[in-house]
């Protein structure tokens, strides 16, 4: 027979060492009372004869059993006594009861005052026997029947001495009575059950853990969610709340640690708080990186231009082109306005400044951006002092604040927000406009965004003027003279002796947001604007680290190639080291590419965007240090500087030697075998991700190649891929297209849609 021993028995800290705090050695839960019945006859003392209490019943302790009735199937009453003297072993055993049998018992009634004879008591219910309000369409009360009394005996009286009670169960030392009434009307090990049970403290440790690592409540969920999955039964533990928590509260207490941690009692002591928070932010940099001021208005204004942002400046030559600035709202609780300043570049938007206010008007944001050119370096914006062209929304206030401190800059205007703005005005009631005329005024007004000349935009403008539709609308005819007005700010036409990089809309910097409140602030409310300054010098900084470490090493696919099939590659003339001119195989037509600028003379090309004329010089000589377009190895080094400062950047072979870059026949023989390498390891990583496709063709080229000779080998690799280069209409014979098959390939025509000329900016 096992031997069991009694709670007085285990010395201090013993008993509990276990995993979930339960005793290493093995202790006998249930002994039948021999003052109150008698173990059952040809069984072994408590075998058996408790099936549906010994389940329930928590390791480490012994449970005196002095009364059990079975009243329905799964269902019993009973009546049992343990050796616990006070009120926090009672607590501490009530805790493991619920851990042991997977339910959640609630407080019903409690005894402060309890007497002569009794400690302590308390009365509790299921948790699913609530008192739900009538309002409440969802709720979980059961109204169930089960319930526990939990009573602690006293074992002395005044003075300290012993008690005289006659009863033998507090002789022995069991204090304790349980008096369960295990009736429940609901099933107990549902999905449905076990999702309302209370959180663990061990699980609200964990995320406390997380938080301070900083985890959001999302993120910090998902990491115990794949922990889960590596442990045992990972179905059941998910299900079960008090491991498993719901996402409201991990929010929950997120929010209710960072409300004590940055809780202010009044608007001052957020001030001052917020002062010591840049104050330490620039101690640890080592220089001003972070300003803040009142404005004469009251209002407050930060400005933030950390390290990586100062480098930024004075190493990217796109920062003193164009430029992108927007501002959003609702990041923080007290609905501070954020604006961001970013440049373009092949890893995306770059920050250059932050602005956090307390509004958008046009005082407030002067002020920040006053601020924040004290925090630039001596060469900001490339050594301009400020950028050649700002592209923004029409928000007046922040237009009329950046040609204040910036007057040379030229400002222009989102296309798609002036797209955007036009629709507003179309579907507003105020206007009435009927319904099925605002398409057709809308697209009136598209046709004046897109022309690729200026006697083009004028043509159309006057027919849309004389278009019947709009003559029926006076207010629309005068609304279009107004935004005409400003048609330099939006025309595209206008904008090709700038600068733009091919960027006609604001969607950089809007991206940004977006990816800054999924990534940044992974889309919480900091409490307040500490927390949220906190956030932008912490968060925002390594999340750009994060994109130029990345392509850095290479990391980031870029699709900086583009359709080359209408250029004739085999007939691009180069003029010059930086100079070259492209014909084009369908026209007449030639176009002249600058590398050393980035730019071409096609209506895609002018601005400085990637075009195919560009993309085939690219192709046939391969990537030059100039490029703004493509992570070449100068540029990649240029970010390695950027992201840490040092000019330490490891190169590597295969930089040497690219697979975009056709190979000349002065190629050394090492960046042929770099490229053959970069071959073959390029069609296994296609034949592991797309077996299906890949898999009957490679084949059928291993096979061919078997049985090729070194004669037949050097005639297939000069022709390889030029097949596939000839136009279908040059291969197709023109005895087919009066066929029955020809008519039908005319009809149906097959395959993608012929692309527009010009394609308007859509989210």
């Amino acid at each position: 027979m096992t031997t069991f021993l009694h709670s007085q028995q285990l010395g201090e800290g013993e008993g509990r060492a276990g995993t979930g705090g339960y005793p290493l050695f093995e202790v006998r839960k249930i002994t039948p009372c021999l003052h109150c019945q008698q173990p059952g006859t040809g069984e072994e003392e408590g075998t058996g004869q408790y099936p549906l209490l010994e389940k329930l019943l928590p390791e480490g302790y012994v449970h005196l059993v002095c009364s059990y009735e079975e009243v329905a199937p799964a269902q019993f009453r009973a009546h049992f006594k343990l050796q616990i003297t006070s009120e926090d072993e009672a607590f501490k055993w009530l805790e493991y009861f619920q851990t042991s049998s997977g339910q959640t018992w609630r407080k019903s009634k409690t005894y402060p005052n309890c007497g002569r004879y009794n400690a302590y008591r308390v009365d509790l219910r299921c948790q699913h026997n609530t008192y739900p309000r009538p309002v409440v369409k969802k709720t979980k009360n059961m109204s169930c029947g089960a319930t526990m009394y939990l009573v602690l005996k006293r074992n002395a009286c005044s003075h300290n001495r012993k008690s005289r009670s006659g009863d033998p169960h507090i002789k022995d030392g069991y204090l304790l009575n349980v008096y369960l009434r295990y009736e429940h009307n609901h099933q107990l090990s549902s999905a449905d059950a076990v999702r309302k049970r209370d959180i663990s403290d061990e699980t609200i440790a964990k995320l406390k853990t997380l938080f301070e690592r900083g985890h959001s409540p999302s993120t910090a969920l998902d990491v115990i969610k794949y922990d889960l999955q590596e442990g045992e039964s990972p179905l059941y533990t998910a299900a079960d709340r008090s491991i498993c928590p719901d996402m409201y509260f991990c929010y929950r207490l997120y929010y209710k640690l960072f409300q004590k941690a940055y809780t202010a009692p009044s608007e001052g002591k957020m001030l001052l708080d917020l002062k010591d928070k840049i104050y330490q932010y620039n101690m640890v940099k080592g220089e001003t990186c972070a300003k803040m001021e009142k404005t004469e208005c009251g209002q407050a204004v930060i400005a933030i231009c950390t390290p990586v942002m100062k480098r930024v400046h004075t190493k990217l030559r796109e920062s003193g082109e164009i430029i992108f600035v927007d501002s959003s709202g609702y990041c923080e609780s007290r609905n501070h306005r954020i604006f961001l300043l970013l440049a373009h570049s092949t890893v995306g938007g770059l920050p250059l400044g932050v602005l956090i206010t307390t509004s958008e008007s046009q005082s407030a944001i002067t002020s920040g951006l006053r601020l924040l050119r004290t925090l630039l370096p001596s060469s900001s914006f490339f050594g301009r002092e400020q950028p050649q062209v700002i592209m923004t929304d029409d928000c007046k206030a922040l237009r009329q604040s950046l040609q204040a401190v910036f007057p040379g800059s030229r400002l222009l205007l989102c296309m798609f927000h002036q797209l955007q703005a036009v629709w507003r005005w179309l579907w507003s009631g105020h206007n009435s406009v009927a319904k099925e005329d605002r398409l057709q005024l809308l697209n009136s007004f598209k046709s004046l965004v897109y022309p690729n000349s200026t006697p083009l935009l004028t043509e159309q403008y006057n027919r849309c003027l004389a278009d019947p539709v709009a003559i029926k609308y006076p207010k629309f005819l005068h609304y279009l003279f107004e935004v005409y007005r400003r048609h330099e700010e939006w025309a595209v036409c206008l904008h090709n002796e700038i600068p733009t990089r091919g960027q006609n809309t604001n969607s950089l910097v809007e991206s940004a947001f977006r990816v800054g409140k999924e990534k940044v602030l992974h889309r919480l409310k900091p409490y307040n604007v500490t927390q949220l300054v906190d956030f932008v010098t912490t968060r925002m900084d390594a999340h750009y680290i994060h994109c130029l470490t990345d392509t850095t090493n290479n990391r980031v696919a870029f699709l900086h190639v583009n359709d080359v099939t209408d250029v004739d590659c085999e007939k691009i003339v180069q003029v010059d080291e930086n100079h070259y001119v492209v014909p084009n195989a369908t026209t007449a037509l030639q176009y002249d590419v600058d590398i050393a600028i980035g730019c071409c003379t096609c209506s895609d090309g002018i601005t400085g965007a990637l075009c195919k004329h560009q993309s085939a010089v690219l192709n046939k000589f391969g990537h030059h240090e100039s490029v703004p377009h493509v992570p070449t190895p100068q540029m990649r080094k240029l970010y390695h500087e950027i992201a840490t400062g040092s000019d330490g950047f490891l190169s590597k072979a295969s930089d040497c030697t690219n697979l975009n870059a056709s190979p000349g026949p002065g190629t050394s023989a090492e960046a042929l075998g770099e490229m053959l390498e970069q071959f073959s390891s390029s069609l296994k990583d296609k034949l592991h991700n797309d077996p299906q496709t890949f898999t009957a063709p490679i084949c059928n080229f291993l096979g061919t190649y078997k049985k090729m000779n070194d004669s037949s080998l050097t005639s297939a690799l000069h022709c390889f891929g030029k097949m596939s280069q000839v136009k279908s209409k040059n291969r197709q014979s023109s005895k087919m297209n009066g066929t029955a098959i020809g008519k039908r390939k005319g009809a149906l025509k097959p395959g993608r849609p012929p692309k527009c000329p010009r394609k308007e900016h859509l989210y």
